[in-house]
């Protein structure tokens, strides 16, 4: 009985490799404040009342290769400190992907919220997000991804933790990223000023 033929062993690889080549022409970043630093992170405590977000800006059509249809959201990845939780399994992550309006999130649908098991505690957990049905961002457009808990001692809360990058009059000359938090009812916006990090994420688009 003869084995699998050389050919057989060539037509799989190449297949892997396509597969590979696939994904890494289908996804594509459209945001990153990239990982918290090693050592002296910063971050703020998300809670039930207490909310963070972060405003980004897409690219343009020509830029993104996506013409006018725009980008569908893959995933969102973004880092949290779980490690003061007391490992308790009963507390979530809310999260949600917004349009902006008059640079605050309007997130106006409140039960397009998805909820995240919080089932790791650590200083630096990374978490994803994948939108429940399709999310398409049109170009040069400013969305909001924000991130709230059910927790409510606050000794004891999830923190989104500051990605290293810098934003700059550089990088970021029009102030398009911008960081927003609520105490239970509207969302303020913090001024952008100078070298300026917000929590750390990454936004993914097919």
């Amino acid at each position: 009985m003869r084995g699998p033929q050389p050919s057989f062993y060539i037509s799989a690889a190449m297949k892997f490799l396509a597969g590979l080549v696939h994904v890494a022409v289908a996804s594509q970043v459209v945001f990153d404040s990239r990982d918290p630093l090693a050592k002296g992170a910063l971050g703020t405590p998300v809670s039930r009342k207490h909310g963070a977000a972060v405003q980004f800006r897409t690219p343009s059509a020509a830029e993104a290769a996506c013409g006018a249809a725009g980008l569908t959201v893959d995933h969102v990845t973004f880092t949290v400190d779980t490690s003061n939780m007391d490992e308790d399994p009963s507390l979530w992550l809310q999260v949600d992907l917004c349009p902006s309006v008059n640079d605050m999130p309007n997130c106006t649908k409140s039960d397009k919220s998805a909820r995240i098991p919080i089932d790791r505690f650590a200083k630096r957990v990374p978490f994803e997000w994948f939108p429940a049905s399709p999310i398409v961002l049109d170009p040069l457009t400013s969305y909001w991804f924000t991130v709230l808990s059910n927790g409510e001692n606050e000794k004891m809360l999830p923190m989104w933790m500051d990605g290293a990058k810098e934003f700059t009059s550089i990088n970021d000359p029009d102030d398009y990223v911008l960081t927003a938090y609520t105490k239970g009812g509207s969302w303020y916006v913090n001024a952008p000023f100078g070298d300026r990090t917000v929590p750390s994420m990454q936004v993914y688009t097919n």
